[in-house]
């Protein structure tokens, strides 16, 4: 298995159209309901032809060490992806399962990131330039792709290694049919800051990449033919060596970490179906963090709207951060634009009167389809979906749910936010409130 000796030679790797054609864009962001004029007019949705369920990764498994209960490592002790405990840490806190919930009828397994209806399309793989190593949540080991027996120890990865994000539209596509593609997307973005935020948190160099040369040249030789598709990836390792378009990535800096981070992906919540918390103002020091993780995101191109309803010592209104600051555009109740923005089909599907700020991550959609055509969706997905986690985490820091829905009409949103005509697209929707006590419950997941 060669997969880094590819991603070296990006330029010699074809690149095969893309899984997300350019209509994509009008069907899945400005109709929430459906996608299947354009992909019907080509190939079905990708991944829906799968007709049986997802088989298990096949090859010699690897146990992981026990992950720990806190990330950051032993005081004066670098962090080295080849330490068991760290190895564990980074695949068990960035995509790992975290919670069960027992009740009947429920979605019973929750990992690090949220996901539409629990489906977690997504999977995460470890690249090295020995082979490539599939993470299993569920038992907490990864299983080597295309790894003899005899061949797999000594297992000590190294840099260069790479977290490769994939995604299988079919678990997706057997709820939301033709709909999977942009919630996958939404998901891998997630998982990719994510995966950036927790090696941050246990002192690794990480970069995350979006690049398709190089994402293709990392899934040669291991990547199934079909049903699941190449969607990002984070590099691990003291230098960049191969990250093909830097320009978007953020200067470095101090990282923004929450100090207790582990506990605080634990403690993450989307809330429940119906997304109605109880109207409590959320503490002062939510739109102080929100800003500092909003600056010292792993991308720079994307703006963030805060509707700003109930928080300690703040006054509603409509915030937006941008270019690493953040300001204030205008004063007022913001539930007029909340509730308008937030209607489709005729309703609305979160209760906006009761939530203490919602975030509209919005994206230069034009810019980026004149740069990369077709794959400016993915691009860009990957981008609004790691600010997404991050004020998920921030969320969750403070005590609050936070609920990613695309229960929104983006043109109206556009409009109403003041985004460039044409050129702006709100991408995510994430309600923030204080979750009521429900019917269901959920116990920890300890390996």
């Amino acid at each position: 298995m060669t997969g880094t000796a590819s991603a070296a030679r990006p330029a010699e790797v074809t690149v095969p159209d893309g899984p997300f054609p350019m209509d994509l864009w009008s069907e899945a962001v400005y109709s929430r309901r459906a996608i299947p004029d354009t992909l019907a007019a080509g190939a079905p949705v990708p991944g829906t032809t799968d007709p049986g369920q997802d088989p298990l990764p096949a090859g010699p498994p690897l146990p992981l060490a026990p992950p720990p209960l806190r990330l950051p490592p032993s005081p004066g002790s670098p962090a080295d992806l080849a330490d068991p405990a760290v190895l564990a840490a980074l695949l068990h806190y960035s995509y790992g399962l975290l919670q069960h919930d027992p009740t009947p009828g429920g979605r019973p397994l929750h990992r690090a990131v949220a996901s539409a209806r629990c489906r977690y399309p997504s999977e995460l793989t470890l690249v090295t330039t020995q082979a490539a190593y599939r993470f299993d949540p569920l038992r907490h080991q990864l299983v080597g792709l295309g790894v003899s027996s005899a061949a797999r120890r000594p297992f000590a990865p190294g840099p260069p290694a790479f977290l490769v994000i994939t995604s299988r539209f079919a678990r997706t596509a057997r709820l939301y049919g033709d709909y999977a593609p942009r919630l996958c997307a939404q998901e891998a973005g997630m998982l990719l800051g994510a995966a950036h935020l927790v090696a941050a948190a246990l002192g690794l160099p990480a970069r995350p990449g979006a690049d398709l040369g190089t994402l293709l040249g990392l899934c040669a030789n291991w990547l199934p033919e079909a049903g699941e598709h190449p969607m990002g990836y984070v590099e691990l390792g003291p230098e960049p060596s191969t990250v093909a378009d830097p320009a978007s990535l953020r200067a470095g800096g101090p990282p923004w970490l929450p100090p207790d981070l582990a506990s605080v992906l634990r403690a993450r919540h989307s809330g429940a179906a119906i997304f109605d918390p109880a109207p409590v103002a959320a503490p002062a020091r939510l739109l102080t963090e929100l800003g500092a993780a909003l600056a010292d995101a792993p991308f720079d191109d994307f703006s963030c709207h805060l509707l700003v309803s109930r928080v300690t010592g703040t006054g509603p209104g409509h915030l937006v951060h941008d270019g690493g600051q953040t300001r204030r555009v205008q004063d007022g109740d913001p539930l007029p634009l909340l509730e308008q923005i937030g209607q489709t089909e005729g309703r609305v599907s979160v209760n906006f009167r009761a939530t203490a700020c919602t975030a509209y991550i919005a994206v230069r959609r034009g810019e980026a389809v004149a740069k990369y055509g077709a794959d400016a969706f993915r691009r860009l997905h990957l981008t609004a979906g790691a600010v997404a986690h991050r004020i998920c985490v921030v969320a969750a820091r403070n005590g609050l749910s936070a609920r990613v829905h695309n229960g929104y009409d983006a043109a109206r949103a556009a409009h109403l936010l003041g985004l460039s005509p044409d050129e702006e697209t709100v991408l995510f929707q994430v309600a923030l409130g204080t979750a009521r006590p429900g019917a269901s419950f959920r116990v920890p997941v300890v390996f």
